[in-house]
């Protein structure tokens, strides 16, 4: 049975961003926390930990690969979520006021759609948000802990071989002798162990923002259509609108032309705060994905699951950031079909000129504009051809 906060009898108004407002608090980074010098200082204390990981795991990848390449890819797979964790951490506090200003906007603007229709939207992609957040959540976390899990049951099994217990931690990474001997050793193990968590929230934390933005803009949309064409109906046979009734429908016209106008400008307040995060996202997810699979040529046994696990999680990423595009383009697309199908063409001249501009407003779909490409699911197509060359290559190599 699932727990309650995934169904769809949750309250909407907890579902909104409740995955990343879970994950960024552990880390005191959500945009909506009081900032005090106590979330301060444990903000700073979980930014200095990721950072001395990724400097730590680079240091250690680097080092191997003239002599192990398998333990050094077993550290730079790592290290590229690590260094893009760091990435997503640094543009979350940057952006924290902007992140602010659209989280408090867009929620008073899905609390206005109250009609029966409109809150079925908003149950549908509110529980989706929820759903797939957590989704990436529980992939991430398994991914960590699968790490920790592997060290554990290597070194049980050297010592059930009578051999010695290996004082590593469980992502590879360069830290002085002293702090690899006990009794330094538990909480260096856990920090690193912690370290891997931070990265999970992190990712949660960005890409849960990006995927809520696009399905609660989506809503918002969808809303959009049904009040147009609501307000364009006209019942058959029915008389032509009296000129007071046309000068109704000019202003609520208006009204509704200014709302797709805020849509479009919150859109691309969106891609101002997230340009950073998702093209450092698509840009590693490949390397990534095919690193992750030269692993698993490389290592056996707990190794395969680890790296399995990992591919599962970035793979679900990805996913998320191109479904979340699509669904933007589509309820554009939607909107200027619903639009142009309405019975715009019975209301006079002026309200006609507005139809036209808003279906025209509507074919020019919005994306999430990133440089070079714009996260949709023919974007995760090119994405997996491209990983699968690098698949082919690595096996030619090996």
């Amino acid at each position: 049975m699932w727990p309650r906060f995934l169904s769809s009898s949750y309250p909407m108004e907890r579902h909104y961003f409740l995955l990343p407002k879970f994950a960024l608090s552990l880390i005191g980074f959500y945009p909506e926390q009081k900032r005090t010098w106590a979330l301060r200082a444990w903000s700073f204390f979980n930014f200095f930990i990721l950072t001395y990981g990724c400097y730590a795991e680079a240091h250690y990848g680097i080092h191997q690969i003239p002599i192990n390449i398998a333990l050094a890819l077993d550290a730079l797979c790592p290290v590229a979520s690590s260094i893009l964790s760091l990435l997503k951490m640094v543009a979350i506090w940057w952006y924290q006021d902007e992140f602010k200003w659209l989280i408090q906007r867009i929620r008073k603007l899905t609390e206005q759609q109250r009609s029966e229709r409109k809150l079925n939207y908003k149950r549908r992609f509110y529980t989706m948000a929820t759903r797939l957040t957590t989704l990436l959540l529980c992939c991430g976390f398994c991914t960590s802990t699968s790490y920790s899990v592997r060290h554990l049951l290597d070194n049980m099994l050297r010592r059930s071989h009578g051999k010695d217990w290996i004082y590593e931690t469980p992502f590879k990474m360069i830290f002085p002798d002293a702090l690899l001997r006990l009794p330094l050793y538990p909480l260096i193990y856990m920090l690193v162990h912690w370290h891997g968590y931070i990265t999970v929230v992190c990712f949660v934390g960005a890409d849960g923002f990006f995927l809520g933005f696009c399905l609660y803009l989506t809503v918002l949309l969808y809303s959009l259509r049904d009040d147009v064409c609501d307000l364009l109906a006209l019942k058959e046979n029915a008389p032509m609108p009296t000129p007071q009734q046309e000068l109704r429908i000019v202003r609520r016209m208006e009204q509704l032309v200014d709302r797709h106008n805020e849509i479009a400008e919150l859109t691309e307040r969106l891609s101002g705060i997230m340009v950073e995060i998702t093209l450092g996202h698509f840009v590693t997810s490949s390397l990534i994905i095919g690193t992750s699979v030269v692993d698993m040529l490389l290592f056996s046994g707990v190794g395969i699951i680890v790296y399995l696990v990992y591919t599962c999680a970035v793979g679900t990423e990805i996913f998320l950031y191109c479904l979340g595009g699509t669904y933007i383009m589509e309820a554009c697309l939607e909107l200027s079909r619903s639009t142009f199908s309405s019975h715009w063409h019975g209301h006079s001249v002026r309200v006609q000129k507005m139809t036209l501009l808003m279906i025209a407003r509507a074919q020019r779909v919005l994306i999430i504009k990133i440089p070079f490409f714009s996260p949709s699911l023919e974007t995760l197509t090119s994405i997996l051809r491209f990983t699968g060359s690098l698949i082919a290559l690595a096996k030619s190599v090996i």
